[in-house]
């Protein structure tokens, strides 16, 4: 199997949930077999594809760029201090390297880009037992003129609330089919912001708490987003849910969602690096459980007819003094044969 086939394979078992993962094993690029884990569902432990560059390749890149990043998934993470930046004619651009959020890599050019300049810029990744050149990643661009840096994020709205069955991602089973409701929110980013997504990471946060984060360049410029690995980021950034039911015969999912009632989500955008913060949107959304129908109350049991007379207690008063009569007799009897002998 190719390291591109498996990836391919792999990307799809993340989509359906990777449900098989909790009970059976499951297979890496080049043919390794692992154990399942005694401990919770877990995605890919280390594929160095995972690891690339949010930007499509031949991309035009905007001169003023704050950063440019190489993200990861989460695991394995970026070797920051591997990053390089060069000329198309091999001139190493200076730059200074830092270490992300979630594992990502940083460059930040010293001085602005050079328009029309073409560039390449390469990474590694530290998946162990990989090769060098598995475990490098490459893409080339062209600078474009400078834009100004965006200072607007864009609109954000809740859509409405849908109730019904969705997978719950997390636990040892890897997902969990539940019943519940789940709003899903619509952010539309701003024309100044657009140019800069591929270096913009995201948090949403719901009553002031952690709700989801994402890696750099997860939002597309019509406000989708890309593919993520579901087992690293149970949440998806623009999805909240409750959980109202789940099945019985299964564990109960780890992770129950909000609570029924009023919310209100934030959504922060952080472009890496920027000298001017991006604000963040808000909008409130409410989350409810279907109420259950009552169960009836038990009615009085059915009439199954007169029920038989019970046998009436007569006492001993008959029986008694015919007996008494009996013994009298006796004593008469043996009191006559005693006066006559």
């Amino acid at each position: 199997m190719s390291h591109r086939t498996g990836f391919a394979c792999l990307k799809d078992m993340t989509t359906r949930g990777w449900k098989a993962l909790g009970v059976g094993t499951f297979l890496l690029a080049g043919g390794m077999v692992l154990p399942p884990s005694a401990e919770a569902c877990s995605g890919v432990p280390c594929y160095p594809r995972w690891i690339d560059f949010p930007m499509p390749a031949d991309a035009v890149v905007p001169a003023n760029v704050p950063a440019l990043v190489m993200a990861s998934p989460g695991w394995p993470p970026v070797d920051s201090g591997r990053l390089r930046l060069r000329t198309e004619d091999g001139a190493d651009v200076e730059a200074r390297l830092l270490s992300g959020p979630r594992g990502s890599g940083v460059l930040v050019p010293a001085a602005p880009l050079v328009p029309g300049t073409g560039y390449r810029l390469e990474g590694h990744s530290v998946c162990p037992g990989a090769s060098e050149e598995e475990n490098t990643a490459v893409t080339t661009f062209t600078a474009g003129p400078a834009v100004a840096l965006p200072a607007t994020s864009g609109t954000l709205q809740a859509g409405p609330e849908q109730h019904g069955s969705f997978p719950v991602y997390g636990g040892a089973s890897c997902s969990t089919e539940v019943e519940g409701s789940e709003v899903t929110l619509g952010f539309t980013p701003s024309p100044e912001l657009v140019p800069f997504l591929p270096w913009v990471h995201w948090t949403l946060e719901v009553d002031g708490q952690p709700w989801a984060i994402t890696p750099h360049g997860v939002v597309e410029p019509a406000g989708t987003l890309r593919f993520m690995d579901r087992l690293q980021y149970p949440h998806a950034l623009l999805t909240v849910y409750s959980v109202c039911e789940f099945p019985q015969q299964q564990p109960p999912p780890t992770d129950q969602g909000l609570a029924p009632g009023r919310h209100v989500a934030t959504l922060r955008p952080v472009l890496e690096q920027s000298p001017t913060p991006l604000p963040a949107l808000e909008v409130s959304f409410e989350m409810t459980c279907p109420e259950k129908e009552p169960e009836p109350e038990p009615g009085p049991a059915p009439d199954a007819g007169p029920k038989p007379e019970a046998p009436r207690n007569e006492g001993c008063s008959q029986a008694g003094g015919g007996l008494a009569a009996f013994g009298l007799l006796a004593t008469l009897r043996l009191w006559r044969r005693g006066k006559h002998p």
